[in-house]
Order: structure tokens, then sequence, then C-alpha cells
């Protein structure tokens, strides 16, 4: 019996293991855990531009000046039944801070601090489930709730609003088997660009 003809079977039986072991799936999730750390989310875009329409309190109306935003930390959890569909929620926070000139004119007479919450139900879906390496989409739609302190000089009003939002990941990458490193490109509440970890089990 020749050599050739040995090998030949083991290397088509390796080869059908390999490819059947990977076509099925090498990492199953039910739990999915997340938390990760955005820059630039829709959210303080529309805070940005909400200057042009000037802030409008009892105290009077002001534009925002040396607006200052914070990183958009998240907390996420979904539940899979079937690895590759995806459905739960996330809450996240930023901040943001700067001063307040008068509708009038452009000199600053006060300040103001918004703190936003924001809670979400989301569903996502793996592309790509492979042992260490994961490729998914996702959407969210959930509501905002904008908590803000201004100040003008010696007065202070404090204004909270509910607004909508939502979120498409339009792109997540992830590394790692049970616990992993992952990073996403999206629009929404989540930001442009959001790096995190994450947990599967």
């Amino acid at each position: 019996m020749s050599i050739k003809r040995i090998f030949k079977p083991v290397i088509v039986l390796t080869l059908a293991v390999f490819i059947l072991s990977t076509a099925g799936f090498g990492q199953t999730r039910k739990h999915d855990v997340s938390f990760q750390y955005g820059f630039v989310s829709s959210d303080q875009v529309l805070d940005i531009f909400e200057d042009v329409v000037l802030v409008i309190i009892t105290l009077g109306s002001y534009s925002k000046e040396n607006m200052k935003f914070s990183g958009v930390p998240f907390f996420t959890y979904h539940y899979s039944p079937n690895s590759r569909f995806g459905f739960g929620g996330s809450l996240g926070y930023y901040s943001s801070s700067g001063g307040l000139a008068r509708s009038s004119g452009s000199t600053i007479v006060g300040e103001f601090k918004e703190n936003n919450f924001i809670a979400a139900a989301e569903l996502d879906y793996h592309w790509i489930m492979r042992p260490g390496f994961q490729v998914y989409s996702g959407v969210g739609f959930g509501v905002r709730i904008r908590r803000g302190t201004y100040t003008d000089e010696a007065e202070t009003d404090k204004v909270t609003k509910t607004l909508p939002t939502f979120h498409l990941n339009a792109l997540g990458v992830r590394i790692g088997k049970q616990v992993g490193f992952f990073a996403e490109l999206g629009y929404g509440y989540k930001s442009v660009l959001a790096v995190g970890v994450n947990g599967q089990f």
C-alpha cells in the first residue's frame, strides 16, 4: 500500500472535520455583556447644532459657547436564542458643559452643565461567527433624558427634557473567545466610533 493512498483519506477526513466545525459555529452565545466607550455621538452633534436655535429657559434666551463633551460609556446586555440574533438593552451617559451668552451678544454671562442619560432597546445580527472572530451589525431605539443646570450670574435654572434617540451599528468586529475586545462603527447614541470589552457565555 502506497503512502499516497494512506494519507489521502486522512487528509480528506481532516479537512472535512475542519470545515464542518468552522461552519457549525465554534463559539456559541446566550448571554452577551459589553462595556464600551465611544467618541462623538449623534446626540452630541445635535447639542452643538442646538446653539443655532438658542436655549430658551426661564432666565431668558441664550446660546451655548465653548461646549465641552465627555466620552460616551455604555453598558449593554443582549440575549441570543440562536447565537446569530440577539436582543436586549443598553444604558449610557455623557455630559456637556460650557458658557452661556445672551442672544443679543456674544459675551459670556453664565455657564451650563447638562447630564444625559440614555436607555434603549436593541437588536443585533452576527454575520460571521468564527472561533475568536465575529462580525456583526445592529440597531437600537430609546430615550435620552437631559438634565441641565443653567446659571446666569446669581440665578440658576434647572430643566429636564426627554428626547428620542436611535443608533445604527453599521459594522462591529469582535476578537476573542469567551471574553473579547471589539470596535464598532455606526451613527447614533453609541457614537461614530466605540471600543470595548465583551463577554459571551
